[in-house]
């Protein structure tokens, strides 16, 4: 159990990322924790297309192209004045490693402390709702990893009963006991179960655009990815049932520390999230 001396002192580091962060949600059942400004050039209009393109305004373009470059389906076609053009596609997804996750991907930490009696709760539950036989609880689980991780999303979706957005960046323990939070409650969380089911699993943060009948708006967000199948699936607990909406995801960072020091990397994720996008043109595949 980690001390709570410990606990208060890195929630009061984060308290300023959380202020910065935290507006009002898109939906009453999606949280977010930001709203990025976003415009669609006059040649532009809805619905958008199975690709867009993008200018996107960040503090640290070089950085943010680093970054994206771990993932297929979005690409960095042009730089000029702290601006990246981007091509990004409606099903961009992480590059396929050669090898398996890094194993602090299926570790106990500070932020994913999936060990904590709270979230052993969680994961049994999970496992009652899933399978009802003990015996073969791990067989079953693991005929088909796919539908581990939807299911998951969705026990997840549906075990946080109020979406909030008053907290700062709670641990999976607090929210397995709170049941409550935003997005980045719902990667905690969801994190947890899967590592407490050996499922290597990390946590993404950045930009999802969002687009429904009559609007788009780029959200402040955060999600995950589940090594199953030998691939990086995203996972979207926040997001769950929102299927019918257009969604493009345009990450900004990996949470990497998960120790006490993990307030040093939602910093960076807050610095090169993005001022504005415009959308600059689209197309259908």
């Amino acid at each position: 159990m980690k001390h709570p001396l410990v606990r208060n002192k890195v929630a009061t580091i984060t308290l300023l990322l959380g202020l910065l962060a935290a507006t009002p949600g898109y939906s009453q059942s999606t949280p977010k924790f930001a709203v990025i400004p976003l415009t669609l050039s006059d040649n532009v209009s809805l619905p958008l297309g199975n690709e867009i393109l993008l200018d996107v305004s960040v503090y640290d373009p070089d950085f943010v192209s680093s970054v994206l470059g771990q993932w297929s389906g979005i690409e960095v076609v042009g730089h000029r004045d702290g601006v990246l053009r981007l091509s990004i596609s409606d099903n961009m997804t992480a590059v396929a490693d050669a090898q398996s996750p890094h194993p602090q991907y299926l570790a106990n930490t500070f932020v994913i402390d999936y060990e904590e009696a709270s979230v052993k709760e969680v994961v049994s539950a999970f496992l009652a709702e899933h399978d009802s036989s003990t015996s073969h609880e791990e067989s079953k689980l693991e005929s088909n990893p796919a539908e581990i991780g939807a299911k998951i999303e969705a026990f997840v979706a549906n075990y946080i009963t109020e979406p909030s957005y008053i907290h700062n960046f709670s641990f999976a323990s607090t929210v397995a006991k709170s049941r409550s939070g935003d997005c980045t409650e719902y990667a905690v969380l969801s994190g947890a179960v899967a590592r407490a089911l050996a499922i290597p699993a990390r946590v993404v943060i950045g930009t999802i655009i969002v687009e429904d009948d009559s609007s788009v708006e780029a959200i402040g967000h955060a999600w995950n990815e589940f090594w199953l199948d030998g691939h990086w699936r995203r996972i979207d607990a926040a997001m769950y049932g929102a299927e019918p909406l257009k969604k493009y995801y345009l990450p900004s960072h990996i949470l990497n520390n998960e120790g006490p020091g993990y307030a040093l990397g939602l910093s960076k994720a807050v610095l090169n999230a993005p001022e504005r996008i415009t959308v600059v043109s689209k197309k259908d595949r």
